[in-house]
C-alpha cells in the first residue's frame, strides 16, 4: 500500500495556494507513481462549521493587513513581542478550541503519513496531529515568504525556507538547524514552463500588439493601492493598454468595468485601452503579455511576473513580509523598482515608454535569477526523502507499512471516540495490526 502524502491547502491570500500548487505539481510529476498524493482545502472541504469560521477569520485578517493603514505594520511585531508562536498556539488550543479540534478531526479522517503545509495554522494542526494522534507522521512545512515571522510552530517537522533572509530569521527564532532546509522560491510551474512570447500572449488574450502594456493587480482581493494607481493611469491619458485585475473584489470589478465602458464620470481617453478582469487562474499569462507589472509586494505574484520575464513596479508593502519581497526582488536582485506614490508610478511608466533601457536591464537581471531554478522540485525531493526515512523507520521496527497503517487507524478511531478533549495522548504501534493508546486528561 502506498504512503499517503497530504497537501493542506488554505486561502490566506492566494500566494499560499500558488506556492502549494507548485510543490504539489512537482511532487506528482516526479513521484506520482510512488505515493498516494492527496490534496484538500483542510479548512472547508469537510464543511466543519467552526473550522470554516476560522478560515473566514484568517482571510479577514489578510484583508485587514491590506486595507487598514498600519495594521500589517504592527500586528506581526506586536504578536512576536507577546510570545509569537506560543501566543498563537494558546489562542488556537484554548480560545478557538472548537476550530482547533475540528482541524485535527479533518486530518484524522484522511490518515496521512506525510503532511505538507505552508501556513502557520495548518502547520500547527499538523504538529499537534503528530503529537496527539500519529507520532510516526512526517510534517513538512514550506514557508512561501521571503522572510519569516514568529507565528510558525517550531517544535517538530521539517521547515523549508526560500531565502537566506528567512534562514537567518529561523536560526534567530531558534528553529532546530537539523530541521531547516533552504531552497530557491517555489513558483507556479505553468509560469515556469510557458513558451509563448509576449506577442503570442497578447494575441491569445486579445490585447493590442503595438501599445505599451501595463497590468495592475493588488492581490486576490484588490484592497491595497491598486485602484488609486489604476485611476491615476487612466487620468494620465497615456497611450497604453491598461489591464486591471480586480480579483475577487466585485465592487472594484464593477467600478472599472463601468469606467472601461464609459459609464462613469472618470472616462478613459481614446488613446488608452482599458481591460478589466475578475480573479484569474492564468493571471501569469497577463503578466507575460505586459511590459511592466504594477502591484503590491505579494511574493508569489511578483515571482510569477518575474518568471514571465516581466519587470515589476511595487507600489505598496503593507507589512514586513511584503517589505522583504521588495528588498529582495528590487533592491538586491534589481528585477524592477518601487513607486509608492501615484505620481511617481505614472512618471516612471511614461519614462519607460520613451526609453526601454531600464526595462531591458531588469530583464537581464531576471534571466540571471530564473537561472537559479524553481524550488518546487527541490521541495518535492525533500518530501520524498523524508517519506523514505519514515519507511525505513517502520522497517527497522519490523512493522510492515500496511500493518502500521491499520494500527494507526485503530488508534486514531480510539482517540476520537474516547478522548476528544485529552491534554496528552501517547500512541504505541505494536508489531501486529494493533496499537496501544494512553490518555492523560
Amino acid at each position: 500500500m502506498k504512503k499517503k502524502i497530504l497537501f493542506t491547502f488554505i486561502e490566506s491570500g492566494f500566494g499560499h495556494i500558488s506556492s502549494m500548487e507548485s510543490i504539489y505539481a512537482a511532487l506528482t510529476d516526479k513521484f506520482g507513481d510512488s505515493y498516494d498524493i492527496e490534496r484538500c482545502n483542510i479548512m472547508t472541504d469537510d464543511g466543519l462549521p467552526h473550522l470554516v469560521k476560522m478560515d473566514k477569520f484568517i482571510i479577514d485578517q489578510v484583508k485587514n493587513t491590506n486595507k487598514i493603514p498600519m495594521f500589517g505594520k504592527w500586528v506581526f511585531p506586536f504578536i512576536g513581542f507577546l510570545g509569537g508562536h506560543k501566543l498563537v498556539r494558546f489562542f488556537h488550543r484554548q480560545m478557538a478550541v472548537k476550530s482547533f479540534r475540528e482541524g485535527l478531526e479533518a486530518l484524522r479522517r484522511r490518515e496521512p503519513n506525510v503532511i505538507v503545509t505552508n501556513h502557520y495554522f495548518t502547520n500547527l494542526l499538523a504538529v499537534e496531529y503528530k503529537r496527539r494522534i500519529d507520532p510516526d507522521a512526517v510534517v513538512i512545512n514550506y514557508n512561501p515568504d521571503i522572510t519569516l515571522h514568529t507565528f510558525w510552530d517550531k517544535r517538530d517537522g521539517i521547515f523549508v525556507v526560500n531565502s537566506e533572509m528567512a534562514y537567518k530569521k529561523a536560526l534567530k527564532y531558534r528553529f532546530k538547524p537539523e530541521l531547516l532546509r533552504c531552497v530557491t522560491p517555489c513558483v507556479n510551474m505553468t509560469a515556469e514552463n510557458n513558451t509563448l512570447t509576449r506577442a503570442q500572449l497578447r494575441d491569445k488574450l486579445g490585447l493590442p500588439q503595438d501599445k505599451f502594456t501595463v497590468v495592475v493587480a493588488d492581490g486576490g482581493y484588490m484592497l491595497g493601492r491598486g485602484p488609486k494607481f489604476a485611476r491615476a493611469l487612466i487620468k494620465s491619458k497615456l497611450p497604453i493598454t491598461l489591464c486591471i485585475i480586480a480579483g475577487k473584489n466585485d465592487k472594484r470589478l464593477k467600478e472599472f468595468t463601468e469606467i472601461a465602458e464609459g459609464k462613469r464620470r472618470l472616462k478613459a481617453s481614446p488613446e488608452t485601452t482599458v481591460k478589466v478582469y475578475p480573479f484569474m487562474t492564468n493571471a501569469y499569462e497577463l503578466y507575460g503579455a505586459a511590459d511592466v507589472f504594477l502591484t503590491k509586494g505579494g511574493p508569489n505574484a511578483v515571482l510569477d511576473s518575474i518568471y514571465m520575464r516581466t519587470p515589476v513596479i511595487i507600489d505598496y508593502c503593507p507589512h514586513v513580509i511584503e517589505e522583504a519581497t521588495a528588498k529582495l526582488y528590487v533592491k538586491t536582485l534589481r528585477c524592477g523598482e518601487t513607486a509608492f506614490t501615484k505620481r511617481k508610478a505614472v512618471k516612471r511608466i511614461r519614462r519607460m515608454m520613451e526609453d526601454r533601457s531600464d526595462l531591458d536591464r531588469y530583464v537581464e537581471n531576471i534571466e540571471k535569477f530564473v537561472a537559479t531554478g524553481n524550488g518546487a522540485g527541490k521541495v518535492a525531493d525533500i518530501i520524498a526523502t523524508e517519506a523514505e526515512v519514515q519507511r525505513k523507520a517502520y522497517a527497522a521496527r519490523g512493522v510492515e507499512f500496511d500493518t502500521a497503517e491499520r494500527a494507526l487507524s485503530l488508534a486514531a478511531t480510539e482517540f476520537a471516540r474516547n478522548a476528544p478533549e485529552a491534554a496528552d495522548v501517547q500512541i504505541t504501534i505494536n508489531d501486529e495490526a494493533s496499537a496501544e493508546i494512553t490518555v492523560s486528561k
